[in-house]
Formats: C-alpha cells, sequence, structure tokens
C-alpha cells in the first residue's frame, strides 16, 4: 500500500510510449535483412497486413477480458509467433517465420524504435511537488517492464500493472481493482490517462476515476497538456 494521497496511472502504448515508426514498417526493415524483396509493394501496404494479422489474431476476444499473452500456451513469444505467420502469409512471403522471428521480436527492445511522451518529464516534476504517486496499467505482452527500463522511465512508476503478468487486461475491472488495492486509495483520489476509450477512460470513470483521454480530438495531446490541466486542480 502507498503513502501517497493521490495517484496518477498511464496508459503505455500510444499515451506515454509511441512507436516513431508503424509496426509494419519495423518488420519490413527486418525482413529485409532475410532477403524481403519489399519493392513491388506500395507505401503502407506492411502496416495494412500487421494490422490485418493483428485482426486476425484477436478476431475472438478471450472470455472475461483475460489476456492473449497470459493464455497463450508460448505465452509472449508464442503469440507473436502466430501472428508472424500470419503477416507473412498476408503479404505473399514464403520465408520461414521461426529463423526470423527473434529478430523482429528483439528489435521492438529496442530504445530507438520508441519516443516518449514529450509532456513526461512535466508531469513527473508536478507528481513530486505534490507528493503525488505514479503508476502504470498497460494492455502489454511480459516484456514492458524490460522495455520501460530500456527507455529509462521505469523507476519512475509504481506499481506497473501488466495484463500478461496480471492476466487479465483493460477494460476488465479487476486490473483497476488491482491498482485500487495495491496503493490503497479510493477511486476519487485516482487518476488515469489513455488513448482508447472502451478501454482507458470508460471502465475507469464508471469506477469513479478521473480519466484524460490522450487523442487529436480528446481531452489533451500529449502529457504536458495533462499537468498543466492538473495544476489548475
Amino acid at each position: 500500500m502507498s503513502s501517497k494521497e493521490h495517484y496518477i496511472f498511464l496508459d503505455v502504448g500510444d499515451t506515454l510510449l509511441t512507436m516513431k515508426k508503424p509496426a509494419g514498417d519495423v518488420y519490413f526493415e527486418v525482413l529485409k535483412e532475410f532477403g524481403l524483396d519489399g519493392s513491388k509493394h506500395p507505401n503502407g501496404y506492411m502496416e495494412r497486413a500487421f494490422r490485418k494479422a493483428y485482426a486476425h489474431m484477436t478476431r475472438h476476444p478471450l472470455l472475461d477480458h483475460r489476456d492473449k499473452f497470459h493464455a497463450h500456451e508460448d505465452g509472449s513469444e508464442g503469440w507473436w509467433r502466430e501472428l508472424l505467420g500470419f503477416f507473412l502469409k498476408e503479404i505473399g512471403s514464403d520465408l520461414e517465420p521461426d529463423p526470423i522471428f527473434q529478430s523482429i521480436f528483439k528489435r521492438f527492445d529496442e530504445p530507438s524504435v520508441w519516443e516518449i511522451d514529450p509532456g513526461f518529464y512535466e508531469l513527473v516534476e508536478f507528481a513530486n511537488e505534490k507528493g503525488a504517486g505514479l503508476g502504470i496499467i498497460s494492455n502489454w505482452d511480459h516484456r514492458l517492464k524490460q522495455l520501460l527500463a530500456s527507455v529509462g522511465v521505469l523507476d519512475y512508476f509504481y506499481p506497473v500493472i501488466v495484463s500478461a503478468e496480471f492476466g487479465y487486461e483493460k477494460p476488465s475491472p479487476l486490473i483497476f481493482q488491482e491498482a485500487e488495492k495495491l496503493v490503497g486509495l479510493s477511486p476519487d483520489k485516482l487518476i488515469y490517462c489513455g488513448d482508447k476509450v472502451e478501454l482507458d477512460i470508460l471502465p475507469t470513470r464508471s469506477r469513479g476515476w478521473t480519466a484524460f483521454h490522450k487523442h487529436a480530438e480528446g481531452d489533451i495531446r500529449d502529457l504536458g497538456e495533462l499537468t498543466a490541466i492538473l495544476k489548475k486542480g
């Protein structure tokens, strides 16, 4: 249980961290190293193929929002290896996924792939001044804490609740209940910021949290704007 009187929780993907280029383009960069010729494909083709593969892998949501990585018989690696197979089929490649997989899997662990929200350190300073805690609640695979450490931000957060470790993903109420339990605070003392209305905003507001939608057409566009709102009280 935390000694903090207020807590600010953040989502990770497209909230705290954003990819510098689309996932499909990262896949393509690695696949070129294995001999893939993508010259015949138009711009955006690889990202569309990645999105189709991801949609295929998530077409049957698990009961009660059980986490897909936690539930897969081979864990996070098995889930992403399976997606790579569908991706290669989608782009019409005859490359075998197994020799390629680890190179792609590890590429997403590299800090150079990610960009930290430009307003994050303003939020850290504000939280320190106000004695507020910072935490993470994220639908992510088992590598999230390692990634947060590699980009240099892990130590700013406690708790870090990762769906793949916890076993349930947002919008399950269980993952938000876990956050409440770990910090020992009532919902009126909790703030959440995320980029997806259905996963981040609706479930937290329904519990009595204060929630901010980070989106071009949402409440804020970056964490600096969140800090400015919180400073106004």
